[in-house]
């Protein structure tokens, strides 16, 4: 496609194959590419036919090769820069809890515990699905890297192993909580008896929904209505499922029906702006301890050797 096209619409065109340009496949598919034009090569000399069109055009996919590479490398240098921003970002949400956990004006272990309850439903709109699906990658990247060094169960170097699961356990379980209240909402609208009636109550709900639950609420419809599978299509099991079926497929048509993105994004504005503040918040704090590590560090009294290096690092860069 990009060989028959003018050079200018290249951008254009290639930022429809991002996906494919940062995957495992484009490097086969490069090699298999390759492999078939030098084929085409060969059987062309024993044919003995005059090479000079194929040669030309052989120039011009190569061209074309040379910059989807080009291509390619700058789009994974801006995903690895927008990688490295994330993770802080979700790092310092990590390290705002364990302030918390470590505050030491909580003189009891059941302070500790209702300060970090109260700490965690206040970030709920941080929580989202880029932190818990990041917790599950550092937790997993954290085992395999101990369990190659043989150091899964060493107490001086699984710490931050064990952070990341008391930081996770803890926010499932703040999470948890929202999910069940979501589903109770669902179940009071599916125990309806007509159409009508189920979509008047969701319709009750949503206008009173809270700025926080408008997104969490809609993707939990959409993940019940997913695990029916081939359901969605109508090949579900009636004996098991029943009539439940078709009114879990009706709530995700209103719900969607009824939040439209616009309205979406008008109901989840609060939310929104008050998580960016979050970040933002977080992030100048991140500014201010890595200020003042690098002052303990000019003047010496920074000890590298009193706690795990691989701590100190993860919590300040």
């Amino acid at each position: 496609e990009l060989s028959t096209q003018p050079e200018d619409r290249f951008s254009e065109i290639a930022t429809f194959y991002r996906d494919l340009l940062l995957s495992d496949n484009f490097v086969n598919l490069l090699k298999d590419f390759l492999r078939s034009m030098a084929k085409d090569h060969l059987e062309m000399k024993r044919s003995g036919k005059d090479p000079k069109e194929l040669e030309e055009k052989h120039t011009s996919e190569r061209n074309v090769l040379g910059k989807l590479v080009n291509y390619s490398q700058l789009l994974l240098k801006e995903t690895q820069a927008l990688g490295a921003t994330l993770e802080t970002a979700q790092l310092e949400i990590i390290r705002s809890i364990c302030n918390v956990a470590m505050d030491p004006e909580h003189k009891t272990e059941e302070e500790t515990a209702e300060a970090l309850t109260d700490a965690v439903r206040d970030m709920k709109p941080l929580l989202d699905e880029s932190f818990v699906a990041y917790l599950k990658y550092a937790i997993s990247e954290e085992e395999a890297r101990l369990a190659r060094a043989g150091l899964v169960d060493d107490p001086e170097h699984n710490r931050w192993l064990f952070v990341l699961q008391i930081v996770q356990e803890g926010v499932y379980a703040e999470l948890g909580i929202g999910v069940q209240r979501y589903i109770d909402h669902i179940e009071y609208v599916l125990r309806m008896e007509t159409k009508k009636e189920r979509r008047e109550l969701l319709s009750k709900f949503i206008d009173v929904m809270p700025s926080m639950d408008v997104r969490p609420f809609i993707k939990v419809v959409d993940n019940i209505a997913a695990s029916l599978g081939q359901g969605r299509k109508g090949e579900f099991d009636t004996a098991v499922l029943g009539g439940m079926a078709n009114k879990i497929m009706q709530l995700r048509r209103d719900v969607h029906e009824l939040l439209p993105p616009e309205r979406i994004k008008v109901m989840s504005k609060d939310a929104d702006e008050w998580a960016a503040r979050q970040r933002q918040k977080l992030m100048e704090q991140r500014g201010v301890s890595q200020q003042r590590l690098e002052a303990a560090r000019e003047t010496q009294s920074y000890d590298p050797d009193s706690r795990s290096r691989g701590e100190v690092e993860k919590f300040t860069y």
